[in-house]
């Protein structure tokens, strides 16, 4: 994702959302725009900038993707549509409070992670200075978009469709994470089905960094909250598109344990575990030594979510480091085999 957002609600001045790296926050101190090169990751970018202010929040955008960069038109307009979800968010934060509630930065997270890339989906397809257009010429151009690239299209109005869903999902979870005795709603489910449903909105970022996944084609079904588990799955493939080896293999499998026993193991080369930081992982907003060398786009919130939510299924989450003597180095980082495994409950197979 090479767009970074830093929204602030303008009454509060409480930081809402950011993926801005830590060394590039002085950009939230300059009210114009423009185009600069700067250090980010190690590496030297040029950038083009920019910052929206209004009744309810204040937005500051960068983007180092070429398109944006070279044409102040298309970022003028991805600055509009940003605005528009700071407005939702703002509001919808205003309904609750962070200090009451450790689960509404979670969210706030992931609506900002699913919303970039809905934009970013959008605007593959559909050129930005399409909206400057009227609408006769709107309908005109993206006709012609469907019936030259019809594949392409459908595969886009599919991911954004299951994009929206997942901002659906992560509603209908924060509305049990707040409630003092949530309702899970368990159902059978094949976790094959689910673990798809999300690979689908993340398979672009694995492309992007050529990293092959495999999963098992186990049908096993088991009784637990889709909507839940769904959050869980998402904060780990979300990680592991950050801290992945560029050009490894993800590998999913589906493993039946024991009498009963339901394991969902995540087998991948990534980013050096400590032996001391296992326990810590699942601490809100800790983030280990390694991933922080690595990235700046991390917060610290989700193998915390993961380990929330997946009690609400009766679910175990354990993290293996070092899962092989194989290590790997690349740009100073240093990549090992390690292995997450999600324990399900065991009485509820089907």
């Amino acid at each position: 994702m090479d767009i970074f957002q830093h929204i602030i609600d303008y009454e509060t001045k409480d930081v809402l959302a950011s993926n801005f790296p830590d060394d590039v926050l002085n950009l939230v101190n300059i009210d114009d725009s423009g185009i600069i090169t700067i250090e980010i990751h190690g590496k030297s970018k040029k950038i083009r900038y920019g910052s929206r202010k209004n009744a309810l929040g204040i937005l500051y955008i960068f983007t180092y993707e070429e398109r944006y960069v070279a044409s102040s038109k298309l970022f003028r307009d991805l600055l509009e549509i940003s605005e528009h979800s700071m407005n939702t968010m703002v509001t919808f934060k205003n309904t609750f409070s962070l200090n009451q509630n450790e689960y509404v930065q979670g969210l706030l997270h992931n609506l900002t992670s699913i919303n970039t890339y809905n934009i970013q989906d959008i605007f593959s397809l559909v050129p930005q200075q399409t909206l400057a257009e009227n609408l006769n010429t709107q309908h005109e151009i993206l006709k012609e978009i469907i019936v030259k690239q019809p594949r392409i299209t459908a595969n886009t109005l599919l991911k954004l469709i299951k994009s929206n869903y997942a901002m659906k999902i992560e509603f209908s979870v924060f509305e049990k994470t707040v409630m003092k005795n949530p309702i899970v709603q368990k159902s059978d489910y094949s976790i094959r089905e689910i673990v798809l449903s999300i690979l689908q909105i993340f398979i672009d970022d694995f492309e992007k960094k050529g990293i092959t996944v495999t999963l098992d084609s186990n049908p096993k079904r088991l009784f637990l909250d889709y909507d839940i588990f769904f959050v869980s799955l998402y904060y780990i493939f979300e990680n592991a598109v950050k801290y992945c080896l560029g050009g490894s293999t993800f590998k999913i499998f589906l493993v039946e344990e024991g009498l009963n026993d339901f394991i969902v193991v995540f087998d991948m080369i990534s980013v050096r575990i400590e032996e001391e930081e296992v326990t810590k992982l699942t601490t809100k907003n800790y983030r280990s030594v390694n991933a922080i060398k690595l990235t700046d786009k991390g917060k610290g919130i989700g193998m915390h979510r993961v380990l929330k939510t997946l009690r609400l299924n009766n679910a175990k989450l354990e993290v293996y480091p070092r899962s092989s003597n194989s290590s790997f180095e690349r740009d100073g980082h240093v990549y090992e085999h390690n292995r997450i495994r999600i324990i399900l409950d065991s009485t509820r197979i089907v």
